[in-house]
């Protein structure tokens, strides 16, 4: 019930953290290019990762039979992660959005097929429930090129793959050497991919890069944890608070407005959270004292 909780509060504030990461993104975004974000972002949390696990005295790579969910994690987070900058490039902000929110989905069906998580009855009303509200929010049209709005949707794929594995590997591996594992191959592969356009950013630029790495580590570390501490099924909803969350700073630092559509998505998409929180805690609640 504790970890329960813990759980919901870390995704939540993930989700917080990595929306600020894409204010410094927009930011930085007119004169610094995607792969040197991409590169910074995985850069400080590789060290952050680093100096956790040296001060625990903790193994970098994990026990050796979790080296493939490892690595499975990485490589379908950075695939994911290009996906979405390939996608982005070419279709409505909007569209992309909402396809990458399909991701609870694809963590629900993976969860089912490879941890073997039983599907509540509460989970399929309520993931409906936060991507109808944030269809409300985003208003989109979906008439971007087809290619684009594929790659959105891989994306998420991806992402379910990549945050299923990190629930796998729950209670055997270290949350930061999942973290230190993810971060060690996207900066590799990152670095490798933009040196032919590397330019030296401004001070300005380079302190955006400082906060997209900063808030990248404290998204990375609260939903590494969070999927830890309880299934992933229930977790991956609560991603969805991102969406209020980038609506409430775009409207604060960014000068955009908030339209009544967005209102009406924000509450349906934190009706939906507080049906599953609630859901959630009462089930728990029970098992507690069918125990005693």
């Amino acid at each position: 019930m504790k970890e329960r909780n813990q759980a919901v509060l870390l995704m939540l504030l993930s989700a917080l953290s990595f929306s600020l990461m894409q204010v410094a993104v927009k930011i930085s975004a007119m004169s610094v290019g995607t792969l040197q974000q991409v590169f910074c972002r995985n850069l400080i949390s590789l060290f952050i990762a680093l100096i956790l696990l040296r001060k625990k005295h903790l193994p970098l790579f994990g026990p050796r039979e979790y080296q493939l969910p490892l690595f499975l994690r990485s490589f379908f987070g950075f695939v994911g992660m290009i996906m979405l900058f390939a996608a982005t490039a070419g279709a409505r902000q909007a569209d992309i959005a909402l396809l990458n929110r399909t991701s609870p989905v694809w963590v629900s069906l993976f969860a089912l097929l490879f941890l073997k998580e039983r599907i509540s009855k509460v989970q399929a009303p309520v993931i409906s429930l936060c991507l109808a509200g944030a269809f409300i929010a985003m208003r989109p049209s979906f008439d971007s090129d087809a290619m684009p709005l594929v790659l959105a949707l891989l994306t998420a794929v991806s992402s379910g793959l990549a945050y299923t594995m990190i629930a796998f590997c729950k209670g055997h591996v270290n949350p930061f050497t999942v973290i230190f594992h993810f971060s060690l191959f996207s900066t590799a592969a990152s670095g490798i991919l933009m040196l032919p356009s590397f330019v030296v950013p401004s001070w300005r630029d380079a302190a955006m890069l400082c906060l997209i790495g900063l808030f990248g580590a404290g998204g990375q570390i609260g939903l590494t944890c969070a999927y830890q501490k309880a299934p992933a099924s229930e977790v991956s909803i609560y991603d969805y608070s991102g969406i209020i969350y980038s609506a409430l700073l775009g409207y604060l630092l960014l000068d955009e407005k908030l339209s009544v559509s967005t209102a009406m998505g924000a509450l349906l998409i934190t009706a939906g959270g507080l049906w599953a929180f609630l859901y959630n805690r009462k089930k728990a609640g029970e098992a507690e004292e069918g125990g005693l």
